[in-house]
């Protein structure tokens, strides 16, 4: 027997990546299913939350960033999936999100194969999420001996036209920065945190990458791609929570049981930019020629370029790279210019063979030909995102 359509509210205001990725999850389900229905506002698959009183539904599916918030959501009469943690969840409100934990192991991770030593975790800890990354970061570093430093920063929300943000106290974010030695890497419980951090590291007259590495979560294209440098940072599986809390929320209209615990879905992948790209050398000089490299590799200069930069042999400025990190420098700089270029085709619209030429390459052939060694894939599978086939490592 065929059931009547589910009509689903959802409170997700969809004004990041992250919230956005939720509701497609969300509609992926509704499409499965053929009978579940997803409440619009205009044009747009969500309900304000100031509307939620006057919406006829079966269930909702909420993003919840308040106590306030999750007590109108226990005040509703139809089931109810709420998709954050800020609070502590509570056996009568189930909970679908991401396993924080694990998101903080995956930081640790990271930032221990880069080869440092020292770290710090910044966060707003008395939120139950941030409280959790801190723990898995933690947990995740002291299995191979290290403690971070603790950072845990108040913000204070502003509201400008249509678009809310939040400020840290920079003069203190800063302060505490300074007291670590460097270099260190820092792991972020949000990209806007991240951020923070990488303008505080400014302040403090910490260089990013080269003095502190710097992780977020939630990749934020919007934040990442524009700080400079742009921002390495954990994607949550946000399309699979979205789907997950659907089904949820139609099995509690059928009739199921509450769950006793938050269903957490692990973290999609680690996206990793320029702001964690730290290079563990005891070569100090080795070091700024790589920044160089880094810097410059835009431009169309070659190995001996370099070497003339540094007042050194090419044969020298080759062994020593060798010694350090077991490839030349004409490696160095090619995988450089093929980093920038990945770049470039994800978060622009430039034609290929611009990009090729922003890359410091001299033909379309020979960028193509070095992105394919590199990658195992060609500049255009990229742009359309296809799976890479098998490629030489780029970290």
């Amino acid at each position: 027997m065929k059931r009547s359509p589910r009509e689903i509210a959802l409170l997700i205001v969809p004004n990041s990546d992250n919230q956005v990725r939720m509701i497609r999850g969300v509609m992926e389900y509704a499409r499965e299913c053929g009978d579940f229905q997803i409440t619009k506002h205009a044009a747009i698959p969500y309900v304000p939350w100031s509307l939620i009183d006057r919406v006829e539904c079966d269930g909702v599916i909420a993003y919840a960033e308040s106590p306030e918030q999750v007590e109108l959501l226990r005040g509703l009469s139809v089931p109810v999936v709420n998709l954050t943690m800020h609070t502590q969840p509570a056996n009568d409100l189930p909970v679908v999100h991401s396993d924080n934990k694990m998101i903080g192991q995956l930081a640790a991770e990271h930032l221990l194969s880069t080869g440092l030593s020292e770290f710090a975790v910044v966060g707003h800890f008395a939120w139950h999420h941030n409280m959790l990354r801190r723990d898995g970061f933690i947990n995740g570093l002291a299995e191979h001996g290290c403690q971070p430093h603790v950072i845990d920063v108040d913000f204070e929300s502003e509201t400008t036209g249509d678009l809310s943000i939040r400020r840290v106290d920079q003069q203190r974010l800063c302060e505490a920065l300074q007291s670590i030695p460097t270099p260190f890497g820092v792991f972020a419980t949000h990209d806007e945190f991240s951020y923070e951090v990488v303008e505080a590291c400014g302040q403090a007259d910490r260089t990013v990458p080269y003095d502190v590495a710097v992780i977020g979560v939630n990749d934020y294209r919007l934040v990442c791609e524009s700080t400079v440098p742009p921002l390495s940072s954990i994607a949550q599986n946000s399309e699979r929570i979205g789907y997950l809390a659907a089904k949820l929320v139609d099995e509690l209209i059928a009739g199921a049981e509450c769950p006793s615990s938050p269903i957490c879905v692990a973290p999609e992948r680690l996206i990793v930019r320029r702001s964690s790209a730290y290079l563990a050398l005891d070569d100090s000089e080795l070091v700024q020629v790589v920044r160089y490299i880094r810097e410059h590799c835009h431009l169309p200069i070659t190995a001996e370029d370099i070497a003339l930069q540094f007042q050194l042999s090419r044969r020298t400025l080759d062994d020593r790279f060798k010694a350090a990190l077991g490839h030349s420098v004409s490696k160095e700089l090619r995988v450089a210019r093929i980093r920038t270029a990945r770049e470039l085709l994800t978060t622009t619209q430039l034609r290929i063979v611009d990009v090729g030429v922003r890359c410091g390459f001299d033909s379309t052939s020979g960028f193509v030909r070095a992105f394919r060694e590199c990658t195992g894939m060609t500049p255009g599978q990229v742009r359309r995102g296809e799976p890479p086939e098998s490629a030489e490592s780029l970290d």
